[in-house]
């Protein structure tokens, strides 16, 4: 059995060590790197018959094809007006740190040989982009299913793409409602630091059954914004604790990764016994 500890260490050294770049990181943060996908991707591959060479290999260019998509992401598209060549620079720079960053993950498994998993994490970033128009595409998501399935295809369909081609629904299953439980969290904590999230905006053009028969004041409609999200979270909780128990087993650190995340959802679920 190998050990995720030292694993999730040495796979993290490996990608910062793959994707630094000196003149990059000059004007530039340092990429994030999304732990918990790691370890989820760590979990699916020690459930597979592969080297521990190539695990390494897939798991690296996984990671920096998340790291491009999130490099991506932060580029500002605000700016008003003239930008002064610093900001700008700034914004060429991001793409560009992107950019390269998809090209390691390309020549990562260039190098090897490997077409199928270079076909398979290109239909996933296809399928990330596509569910990102929608998500961010006024008008274009009227119910909720739709929108937690769109969140869903955006964290996990790197994952996702991985556990179908290998036939492990299983880890594909606790991927989409995990990391749809986090995305939540990090929507509702932005939404309590600065009332703005996207998750929050898309439940607001929504309709909801009492407000059919004519306008609902602004309070009361944000009430039942907040209201439905938090139906939201408990929800996605109660599906990865199901999806838990599909897997016979977890590794411990792992375990206590998807326990942390299923606590920070404890008091609503709390609630919602109360008031059933």
């Amino acid at each position: 059995m190998l050990n995720i500890t030292d694993d999730i260490k040495q796979l993290k050294r490996l990608i910062e060590t793959k994707a630094q770049h000196p003149y990059l990181l000059k004007y530039i943060q340092k990429p994030s790197l999304d732990e918990d996908k790691l370890i989820l991707l760590w979990g699916l591959f020690n459930d597979l018959d592969v080297t521990s060479e190539k695990r390494n290999q897939y798991i690296i260019s996984t990671m920096l094809v998340q790291i491009a998509l999130d490099t991506h992401e932060i580029v500002s598209n605000s700016g008003e007006g003239i930008e002064s060549p610093e900001v700008l620079k700034n914004r060429q720079l991001q793409v560009l740190a992107g950019d390269y960053y998809s090209g390691l993950y390309y020549q990562g498994l260039a190098s090897v040989g490997n077409v199928d998993m270079i076909r398979i994490l290109s239909s996933a970033i296809k399928k990330i982009n596509d569910n990102k128009i929608i998500l961010y595409q006024q008008g274009s998501i009227n119910d909720v299913p739709t929108l937690l399935m769109t969140i869903k295809a955006i964290e996990a369909s790197l994952i996702h793409k991985l556990g179908e081609y290998y036939s492990e629904p299983a880890w594909m299953e606790l991927s989409e409602d995990l990391l749809l439980l986090k995305r939540l969290h990090v929507e509702k904590s932005s939404y309590m630091k600065s009332g703005q999230s996207i998750v929050f905006d898309v439940l607001r053009e929504m309709p909801f059954d009492d407000s059919i028969g004519g306008e609902v004041p602004i309070s009361e409609k944000e009430e039942q914004v907040r209201s439905q999200f938090d139906k939201c979270l408990w929800d996605a909780r109660q599906s990865v604790e199901r999806s838990m128990r599909k897997l016979a087993k977890l590794d411990d650190e792992l375990l206590e990764r998807v326990k942390a995340i299923l606590e920070q959802t404890e008091s609503i679920a709390n609630s919602y016994v109360k008031e059933g």
